[in-house]
């Protein structure tokens, strides 16, 4: 029963939002500090416990048991200028992504065994109930994810590591909109309601990862991520529903939908400039075009949502990246990174709640080891020129887009 409820307390303090701004579609900024501080080379040369997530074919050379803990804290803010001048601005803009990791080699030493409890997907965007907005859009989506990553790591050959995995991916999606009673009925006058659809659901996924010693100092890395299916099953709840509705709606209801999340594809090479030196380039090609469409069941309440189906439209991204590192003294270790995402969302498709544009990031870090201890620090900065939208399916949602958004990280690992 304590093992149980080490697995449960672990798993609440691993659930986690993601910035309202990172443009990636439903995926979150890399899961350590060590990793955001070379934010565009993550791949090649990660060797400590996140590799579980990051790449675990690296596992394979790891000879100790680490332990290790990080949590992100991101600030996204939006502003979004209507046609017509109007203005609505994003609230809450602090969002927090914990992770949790574990590298064990087995007995015998061929093979190592990893684990990662992370939030790989998220979105939050909560806008204030009386925007120009309160209408035409949700005024505030939340997704979450836990994803529980187990994974072997083993050498084939001195050259070419292995490493395998499968994902147990958690998701909770929660929607609120404002609901003109009046307007549906066409009696002007009536209070508004709030219509909330909250759900859950799991779905598996696999991995695979290779690492290849190309030659001295020299490193290639390939990893593929399967995409994940989950079917949200949960509640929709209508508040204030007035007497003229008693018949049609209902206070409560089921609600189901379901979300592809898109498989990934990364390609990273390293080289060692020097014995202190480490720099890498990274390439994810990222297949969000599964996501074509968000089609909501509401059950008994379905014929008073505004539309049923959501078109989305996604397309196949990339991200391009490259980060260095440099091991300044035994103890110490600086880093920095660049990485350009493309945005896989439409514009003629994006809502304002899940809106984003292509985007540069830039990132520095350090590093503090000392004995078993290891302590990473990193910070990163989104850069943004704006989007402006003329072409969306809905003429409310054209106007222009301004971001904003910050990312802090701070983990610490323990070496036994």
């Amino acid at each position: 029963m304590k093992t149980i409820r080490m697995i449960q307390t672990a798993a609440l303090l691993t659930l986690g939002i993601s910035l309202t701004t990172h443009a990636d579609g439903f995926r979150n900024p890399p899961e350590s500090a060590a990793a955001i501080g070379k934010i565009g080379g993550t791949y090649a040369w990660m060797e400590d416990a996140s590799a579980a997530a990051r790449n675990p074919a690296n596992l394979a050379s790891m000879t100790q048991t680490m332990v290790s803990a990080s949590l992100t804290m991101g600030y996204g803010k939006k502003e979004f200028t209507m046609m017509d001048g109007a203005k609505a601005e994003s609230e809450n803009p602090w969002g927090y992504l914990p992770s949790l990791f574990a590298v064990v080699p087995l007995e015998g030493g061929k093979w190592t065994a990893g684990f990662a409890l992370t939030t790989p997907y998220g979105r939050s965007t909560e806008f204030p109930t009386d925007s120009p907005l309160r209408y035409a859009s949700p005024y505030f989506t939340e997704l979450r994810s836990m994803d529980f990553h187990p994974s072997l790591a083993t050498k084939i050959n001195e050259t070419l590591s292995i490493g395998v995995g499968v994902h147990v991916l958690w998701s909770d999606l929660s929607i609120k909109q404002i609901y003109p009673w009046g307007a549906a009925l066409g009696a002007p006058g009536l209070p508004d309601g709030t219509a909330t659809l909250d759900g859950d659901g799991y779905g598996i996924a696999g991995s695979l990862a290779l690492t290849w010693d190309l030659a001295e100092g020299q490193r290639l890395a390939l990893t593929y991520r399967t995409q994940t299916q989950v079917d949200y099953e949960g509640d929709t709840r209508l508040s204030n529903i007035p007497p003229p509705a008693a018949g049609l709606a209902a206070s409560t209801s089921d609600f189901d939908t379901e979300i592809t999340y898109p498989s990934v594809i990364a390609l990273a090479y390293g080289i060692k400039v020097n014995e202190k030196v480490r720099v890498e380039a990274n390439i994810e090609w990222i297949e969000h075009s599964q996501f074509e469409q968000l089609q909501l069941d509401a059950g008994r309440n379905t014929p008073l949502l505004p539309q049923s189906t959501v078109a989305a439209d996604w397309e196949d991204n990339f991200t391009y990246g490259i980060g260095a590192e440099w091991d300044v003294t035994d103890a110490w270790t600086l880093r920095a990174g660049y990485l350009y995402l493309e945005t896989p969302i439409p514009s003629s498709t994006m809502i304002p709640t899940i809106a984003e544009e292509d985007q540069s990031v830039v990132s520095v870090g350090c590093g503090y080891t000392q004995g078993p201890h290891q302590i990473d620090l990193a910070y990163a900065i989104g850069l943004f020129d704006g989007r402006n939208v003329r072409d969306n399916v809905n003429p409310a949602y054209n106007g222009d887009y301004d971001f904003e958004s910050h990312l802090i990280s701070l983990s610490y690992g323990y070496t036994f």
